[in-house]
């Protein structure tokens, strides 16, 4: 192992032998295959095709620390909640669950919904969500999904009964505080939808004032027969936090699930998101906008397993980069021998407001079924000078032309969430990101 490892290293070895071992969500048994992969130490470096893009250097050089409470301003926290002002708010902060801060669970008995705490979780209960976690298997086992698995002490069950609707959002928050160390956190959420049920979840990474944070988050979500999610996801941490994640999605048949994801913080942000067919005719739209300046490093990769017939998916991802920062997307169609009649679409548009910034795009199609329908796409360039010579053509100054045409861009994207609230949200704090950018590099 690298020398530039160590310090990491040594400190998941701490939480390894802590004598604290009670407190990890998880059971012992699943905690175990987590451990031995921990021990062994293995981190992907460039050699590795599924992160030769994503560079890992400063997370791995450097400790972190599980945080103490902190004392903050709580006024703070409702300009995060105001993407969905009528949602039902859990909170975690710096990793630990507030009930201070959250919304109480005992309104929803009559849904169908019930939400546990991973930790706390007894019988029939556990085993369900364990189970969920057992059978999604990652294409890319990579060590970050084995430090949630192994070394989480918080996340939530949240599970739907068959043939209901909840009409209320769930909304989990995790905020990081501003310190002077780096504060770590792996949740592990469990999302289970049951037969003919929907669900509609937003996950949403933010800092209280520049807070520096390394987040590890995993989620493992399980969409039964004709059943639905609709699931978000907005990152705005600090852009001194790092965040990987790793999301698995099980679609039954008939199941549809949908993805939003817009990653707009943080100093470098990989999100792993994987989606596997485990039935005929289920559907997965994932959708996304990473938007970049500065030196961000914002890195998306997906992978669809289509193993059954007449199932479709549709990838639609944007990037927006300026000054030096660097956008990846690696997005991965796979389609198994028995998945006849499979509509799969990628798409991968990115737009450099800079001639420094950088964008590194792999969209793949690896096809076994000889009756599909499948295409995949990707573009890189600057914006369109006769759209730009159109609007000053009609009075408009060229800066505020250009941020016309980069909103309009992300737009395309954005008009697609159905929630009024979130969509507005959304859209305002990717204007407020492209204010910012200096109009002689728009």
């Amino acid at each position: 192992m690298e020398s530039s490892q160590n310090q990491f290293s040594e400190w998941l070895n701490e939480q390894i032998h802590s004598s604290k071992s009670g407190a990890f969500a998880l059971s012992p048994e699943l905690r175990a295959s987590s451990l031995s992969v921990l021990d062994a130490g293995v981190f992907p470096n460039r050699k590795n095709e599924e992160w030769r893009y994503t560079p890992l250097r400063e997370i791995l050089s450097q400790s972190p620390v599980l945080a103490d409470k902190t004392q903050f301003n709580p006024a703070l926290i409702a300009a995060f909640k105001e993407a969905v002002p009528n949602a039902l708010h859990l909170v975690f902060v710096d990793g630990e669950f507030s009930n201070e801060f959250s919304g109480s669970v005992s309104a929803l008995d009559k849904t169908g919904l019930t939400i546990e705490h991973i930790s706390t979780l007894q019988g029939e209960s556990r085993k369900r969500a364990e189970a969920t976690i057992r059978q999604s298997a990652l294409s890319d086992d990579n060590i970050f999904q084995h430090i949630s698995l192994g070394l989480s002490r918080s996340g939530l069950f949240i599970e739907i009964q068959k043939n209901h609707e909840v009409n209320r959002i769930v909304h989990i928050l995790h905020l990081s505080t501003k310190s002077e160390s780096r504060n770590f956190s792996n949740p592990v959420h469990v999302v289970r939808v049951n037969e003919n049920s929907h669900l509609q979840l937003l996950e949403q990474y933010a800092s209280i004032e520049d807070g520096k944070a390394l987040s590890v988050p995993a989620v493992y979500i399980e969409v039964a027969e004709g059943a639905g999610l609709d699931h978000f996801k907005i990152g705005l941490e600090s852009n001194q936090s790092d965040h990987v994640s790793n999301t698995m999605v099980q679609v039954a048949s008939s199941g549809v699930y949908k993805s939003h994801q817009y990653l707009l913080g943080s100093r470098l942000t990989r999100a792993n998101l994987e989606v596997s067919f485990s039935g005929a005719g289920a559907q997965a739209n994932l959708r996304g906008i990473y938007l970049g300046n500065a030196d961000q490093h914002l890195d998306i990769r997906t992978f669809m397993d289509h193993a059954y017939p007449h199932c479709s998916s549709d990838q639609h991802f944007r990037s927006i980069m300026n000054d030096q920062s660097r956008g990846v997307f690696n997005g991965m169609v796979l389609v198994r021998r028995d998945a006849q009649k499979t509509d799969a679409l990628q798409s991968n548009k990115n737009l450099l407001l800079s001639r420094e910034a950088r964008v590194d795009t792999k969209p793949q199609l690896e096809i076994y079924a000889d009756d599909v329908k499948c295409a995949h796409g990707a573009t890189v360039g600057e914006l369109d000078k006769d759209a730009l010579f159109y609007l000053q053509s009609r009075g408009i100054e060229k800066a505020e032309a250009k941020l016309m045409l980069t909103r309009a861009f992300a737009a395309e994207i954005t008009q697609e969430i159905e929630i009024e609230s979130l969509r507005s949200y959304v859209q305002d704090r990717i204007s407020i990101r492209l204010d910012g950018v200096h109009a002689s590099n728009v």
